[in-house]
């Protein structure tokens, strides 16, 4: 019996070794992902070495690059530190990011979140909610959320800004909104289906139900349940949240006016308020004074403007352009210790225009600075007998700026 199982024992003990020294092979997906991670593990070395030595430009060039293989939270933060004075929106999402789920050491979890404080305040995140996914959003003309999400959450600088979402067959909805810095807020944006007028009308009519127990399934109708009895159902969709408008405004500043009786600057004060219908158009009234600096033509001849300033303007986001219409008197008075004592009080309507802009620091606060040119009636002449002293032409320019308070 042994001599029998002494071949077979003797075949199997050459044949393992055959199979053992045979070749080997590598699945072609394993090679891929060492491949990539070892460019990635190359650029993330090279990012820290481009740091260390102060050459943050490349350092960010190589973290981007290996981010572009695939995400780390760990470099993601070290990239938005980089880039907080650059690029503070891109970096806020970056270093948010990082302290949420990099694991890393306590004093680098320490640089994310110094650089985090520093980027809140340039801006805040703003949440928006859309009634439809796969909608097309914008900010301010340029893509967001390119994935098409129904709810997405987005870094904003401060200052006024305009959203936007839009699906074919659907009006598209925008908003415009104000970005305070470290106020978070959120945005509902509701796409409504566009009316079809092509279509041919229908005569709808009431459907007469059998009497029979037929079920609803039966007669092609689905079931209708109460949200309590069905789980998936929907809730009521929630009302479209607003920012509530801010109308009116007043405020006062400094102001400097060239052409009262001479090109020297008057300086003087001016205050006002406004009424801001909507978001493009405001109506303003304001009134101001402003005293000569100096002597007309150098003689002990004081002058000043008082008056009254209309205004119709229109704002594209910081920006504003108005046309104004001015009710006023220069007033020219001669001093009693050169001249005989007069007083001259000189009515000069006149029409303009005025650019600006406008700047919120804070919530309900405001501040704008703007260049007036206004068109007067006519010129100034100022004289002694037959000398002249000054003679301005019918054109007075003024420079002011305004805190104003928002309500």
């Amino acid at each position: 019996m042994r001599a029998r199982l002494a071949p077979i024992v003797l075949v199997i003990a050459l044949a393992s070794p055959a199979r053992g020294e045979g070749p080997q092979f590598v699945h072609a997906d394993s090679l891929t992902q060492a491949t990539r991670e070892s460019a990635f593990a190359a650029h993330v070395a090279k990012g820290d070495r481009e740091r260390a030595q102060g050459r943050l430009y490349d350092a960010a060039a190589a973290y981007a690059d290996a981010l572009a293989i695939r995400h780390d939270s760990v470099v993601a933060g070290r990239l938005g530190v980089l880039m907080v004075h650059d690029r503070p929106a891109h970096a806020a999402e970056l270093l948010l990011d990082a302290i949420k789920h990099a694991n890393t050491t306590p004093a680098e979890r320490k640089t994310f979140s110094d650089a985090y404080e520093v980027v809140r305040t340039k801006g805040a995140w703003v949440d928006v909610i859309i009634s439809h996914a796969g909608a097309r959003t914008t900010l301010d003309g340029k893509p967001r959320n390119e994935s098409g999400f129904s709810a997405f959450a987005m870094f904003v600088l401060a200052g006024e800004h305009e959203v936007r979402a839009s699906l074919p067959g659907f009006v598209d909805d925008a908003r415009t909104f104000r970005v305070v810095p470290k106020e978070d807020m959120r945005i509902e944006l509701e796409l409504k289906p566009i009316a079809d007028f092509d279509s041919e009308p229908r005569l709808l009519t009431r459907e007469n139900r059998s009497s029979s127990g037929d079920s609803p399934n039966e007669l092609g109708h689905e079931s209708t349940y109460t949200k309590q009895e069905d789980p998936f159902g929907y809730e009521d969709p929630k009302p479209v949240e607003r920012p509530a408008p801010t109308r009116w405004s007043i405020g006062a500043g400094p102001v400097v006016v060239l052409g009262v009786a001479s090109w020297m600057p008057a300086v003087g004060v001016v205050a006002g308020g406004s009424f801001r219908p909507n978001e493009y158009v405001s109506l303003g009234l304001e009134g101001r004074a402003a005293w000569l600096t100096t002597g007309v033509g150098g003689e002990p001849i004081s002058a000043m403007t008082a008056g009254g300033i209309a205004s119709v303007c229109g704002h594209y986001r910081w920006a504003f352009g108005c046309a104004i219409g001015h009710l006023g008197v220069i007033r020219v008075a001669f001093s009693d210790d050169a001249f005989k004592p007069r007083t001259d009080y000189l009515f000069k309507p006149g029409v303009g225009g005025r650019l600006g802009a406008r700047f919120v620091p804070a919530r309900s606060f405001a501040v704008q600075g703007a260049v007036d040119l206004l068109g007067l009636s006519s010129g100034v002449l100022v004289g002694v007998g037959t000398q002249v002293v000054s003679e301005t032409p019918p054109l007075m320019v003024s420079a002011s700026i305004l805190g104003t308070w928002e309500f």
